[in-house]
């Protein structure tokens, strides 16, 4: 592995809690295992004086075992096994930190609207709100949005978390309550790309499109007007399949398929 490449994981660890030395120790024992502390000393540049106290630290953490004495030997956990850790430690540690914040009253009084670079960054967003979720979603989306979201999905379904889903498509989720939006005479998808609109528990909100010829213009925010203008939209689209379902062909012989008499009148 290059010098850029430890280099980088090093920074990582160290965003994640650890020090520079409990890096260097972890690493060094990832490359050979188990070794002694003068072993790690010499294979990490961390001071052998300082290699005892900072394995007891990793040892503690459940990152490090260690077994014999004279020599004691160190090994480390596996990184699948440390990255586990990681996220229950710190999913433990902003949940403690919520229940601390929500004794302090709090009023924003200003909402930025963010802009998400491109759709990998919208969905991995996405996801992180979903994982969020307490009472209600709303979502509209596409078939090969709905693929990547789904276990996200069932898993929120799981905690009790109600999901309306307004699907561009034909998938079959074995989740949520499931209205279909016709794809048909929708030309600027190949434009601007599929569209992603999220709502969770009316309180922070996706919307906009993924990006194709045109670069991805999607935006979250936990603006209120902007989520009840985002959520009155899907919910409004919710009705219309429902009436399209209900009134089937005499809808589209009204208005046309996918309502495009409509969208002709009123430019969309």
């Amino acid at each position: 592995m290059s010098d850029n490449s430890i280099g980088a994981i090093l920074n990582n660890l160290k965003d994640l809690g650890f020090t520079e030395y409990e890096g260097k120790v972890y690493m060094s024992l990832l490359n050979e295992h188990p070794l002694s502390a003068y072993s790690i000393s010499k294979n990490s540049s961390v001071p052998h004086s300082r290699v005892y106290d900072i394995t007891r630290r990793l040892i503690k953490k459940g990152y490090v075992t260690s077994k014999g004495t004279n020599p004691e030997l160190f090994s480390p956990i596996s990184p699948e096994e440390l990255i586990s850790r990681l996220r229950r430690d710190n999913t433990k540690r902003t949940d403690e930190l919520k229940h601390q914040f929500d004794s302090i009253p709090f009023a924003a009084d200003f909402d930025p609207v963010w802009n998400l670079s491109g759709r990998t960054e919208a969905l991995e967003m996405a996801e992180e709100l979903i994982r969020e979720a307490e009472e209600t979603i709303f979502v509209g989306l596409w078939d090969e949005e709905l693929i990547v979201l789904e276990d996200a999905f069932r898993k929120a379904e799981k905690r009790g978390v109600k999901i309306l889903i307004l699907l561009y498509g034909e998938g079959k989720p074995d989740f949520g309550e499931v209205y279909y939006h016709s794809v048909e005479n929708l030309q600027d998808i190949t434009e601007v790309g599929r569209s992603l609109d999220l709502v969770i528990d009316s309180k922070v909100c996706i919307a906009g499109s993924l990006g194709s010829v045109a670069p991805c213009q999607s935006v979250w925010t936990r603006n209120k007007g902007l989520i009840k203008s985002i959520e009155g939209f899907i919910i409004h689209d919710f009705y219309i399949a429902e009436v399209s379902t209900y009134l089937g062909s005499k809808a589209d012989e009204v208005f046309g398929k996918n309502f495009e008499k409509l969208r002709v009148k009123y430019g969309h």
